[in-house]
């Protein structure tokens, strides 16, 4: 049984974040760890399995902070998975989009058990959150209010509106257009992307200035 006493807001980062954010460091710190010391972090056991998988993820130690991060589920995974995504996922058989589904299961989970009031889902996944593909994230996020999806770009803004101090905008500036190309997409998406993200960035700038 979960803590009924509400704790900090709770961040369920996917595993393809936390890959394009490998590599990067803010303030002398890996920049995934960011995420524990600003948010409580829960992922499923999924993510966990997928992370011992990549190479990409072994440094600075985060295989055994996510390992000491698995969401304690009050409901059966399988149960949860059936009864919350069946509408918006067509087959739960498949092993696609296995880690997200489950992470999905941990928000629902953390906010319906009172353990969290709200959850950020961190995903750089493009096809599942796009509201135009009709992507299975966006429609769960949007039917549900159990939080909101950040992508790693997010982050990155939000660290610098919390510590922008220790983190300068022309570094803010190079760690977007990086994380930019690790998400993909087409040259034109990606050129769109950074803009939009550079712009946000600029006005957070402008405003804490003023």
């Amino acid at each position: 049984m979960h803590n009924k006493q509400k704790s900090a807001l709770l961040c369920i980062p996917d595993t393809n974040s936390l890959i394009n954010m490998s590599d990067i460091e803010i303030a002398k710190k890996d920049l995934r760890l960011w995420l524990w010391v600003e948010f409580d972090v829960k992922l499923s056991p999924t993510i966990c399995t997928e992370i011992q998988n990549h190479r990409d993820l072994a440094k600075g130690g985060i295989r055994k902070r996510c390992n000491k991060s698995v969401w304690n589920f009050t409901i059966q995974l399988d149960r949860l998975e059936k009864t919350f995504l069946q509408p918006f996922y067509h087959d739960l058989n498949s092993r696609k989009d296995r880690g997200e589904r489950h992470n999905c299961c941990v928000a629902l989970d953390a906010v319906s058990s009172g353990a969290y009031r709200q959850v950020i889902f961190l995903t750089d996944e493009l096809k599942t959150t796009d509201p135009e593909r009709n992507g299975f994230l966006f429609r769960v996020f949007d039917s549900f209010p159990i939080g909101q999806i950040w992508s790693s770009l997010d982050f990155v803004l939000y660290l610098f509106l919390r510590h922008r101090n220790r983190f300068p905008f022309k570094i803010a500036q190079d760690v977007l257009r990086t994380i930019n190309r690790e998400v993909g997409g087409t040259e034109d998406a990606m050129r769109k992307r950074f803009i939009d993200y550079n712009r946000k960035l600029e006005k957070i700038k402008k405003t804490l200035s003023s």
